[in-house]
């Protein structure tokens, strides 16, 4: 009997900032490693890490690595290291890991929405957090946002409502503390999103506050409560006309936008509730699919693709699995090609007694 059965293997390639790597698996490995193949054994250059590793008798977020320092050597020597976050994180989306609320923060700018806090451990670009009694901004409190930038034990930047605020929306105030906590969303898709912004606009573009799954021929609708203003883009599926039609996307890495074919000039504007006046709660103002369209031409809300299509990209589905998610302190380094590998143990918890 081998100690452990292979899973699978592949590789993934960073960016020029390196970002947290989800990896999909079929089934929960007891050992996972990378390893980095662009610069395995190069001279001159530190490389942090080069080989990391983790078992599944580890916490999640930890690590041990394996770095090799710059060198000009004949050649090249490593050094070990561990750490107990930005490591490995193994994703049973049945039962997937809740994560320490932080209650330090400070300040949530009403422009920029920098988020100052002095804990951002754990965190990379991209995460999702959910901002907790904001004081001074309850109207975004409970609400889910995606990290587009960190400053190490500083601050974190919640860029897409900041692209918002950009195109038009008003936040009343900054908020002068908060808790937020780190979340792990489902994986059915498409999914629902929470609206940012919506503009006045003979085709509305719509703001989200974290990257969405639309699609061009999409169908959507819309719950838009009455303090947000914008109520006549309330479930569009029961009126004439019926659901809206999305056009075209956005996905970067500030703006999460939809543009529909839906005349909003005379609607009320789209506006954020004052902090006080929810106080005892409300319901956000959300973005839900609503069935399948014509796909647009380039964006076009009369001319269809040829040949004319309906959109099939937008189909239901539970794309829920087992995952491993890397941390940036295990991924690798800019721009290096890495290497993976997941092995099951063929028996565990064994002992000389």
């Amino acid at each position: 009997m081998l100690p452990f059965s292979f899973i699978g293997q592949g590789t993934y390639t960073n960016p020029a900032t390196p970002v947290a790597v989800n990896i999909a698996l079929n089934d929960q490995p007891d050992w996972f490693f990378v390893k980095d193949l662009t610069n395995w054994g190069a001279q001159s250059k530190a490389v942090v890490p080069m080989y990391a590793e983790w078992f599944s008798n580890m916490a999640a977020g930890s690590y041990l690595a394996l770095n090799q320092p710059s060198s000009t050597g004949a050649g090249v020597t490593t050094y070990a290291s561990q750490g107990t976050s930005g490591g490995f994180t193994f994703i049973n989306p049945q039962s997937p890991p809740m994560f320490t609320k932080v209650t330090n923060g400070t300040t949530i700018d009403d422009s920029t929405f920098v988020a100052s806090t002095a804990t951002t451990t754990g965190l990379a670009v991209g995460d999702l957090v959910r901002i907790i009694n904001p004081v001074g901004m309850l109207q975004i409190g409970g609400l889910v946002f995606q990290i587009t930038a960190i400053s190490a034990g500083a601050s974190i930047t919640l860029g897409y409502m900041a692209t918002a605020v950009a195109a038009g929306l008003t936040i009343a105030a900054s908020a002068t503390s908060f808790t937020y906590q780190k979340v792990l969303p489902n994986l059915f898709y498409p999914r629902e999103r929470i609206v940012a912004y919506i503009t006045q606009a003979t085709q509305a573009k719509v703001y989200f506050t974290q990257q969405n799954d639309f699609t061009p021929g999409e169908l959507v609708d819309f719950n838009i409560p009455t303090p947000y203003g914008m109520t006549p883009l309330s479930f569009l599926t029961g009126q004439p006309g019926g659901a809206a039609r999305v056009l075209t996307v956005t996905n970067s890495a500030t703006e999460s936008s939809i543009v529909i074919n839906v005349n909003t000039t005379g609607f009320p504007a789209f506006t954020y509730p004052a902090s006080a006046s929810v106080a005892s709660g409300a319901s956000p103002a959300t973005c839900f699919p609503a069935g399948s369209g014509i796909v647009p031409l380039n964006g076009n809300a009369n001319i269809p693709q040829s040949p004319p299509a309906t959109n099939l990209q937008d189909a239901f589905d539970n794309r829920n699995q087992y995952y491993m998610n890397i941390g940036t302190s295990a991924v690798g380094v800019a721009s290096a090609v890495m290497q993976w590998f997941a092995f099951k143990a063929d028996y565990s918890y064994l002992t000389n007694a």
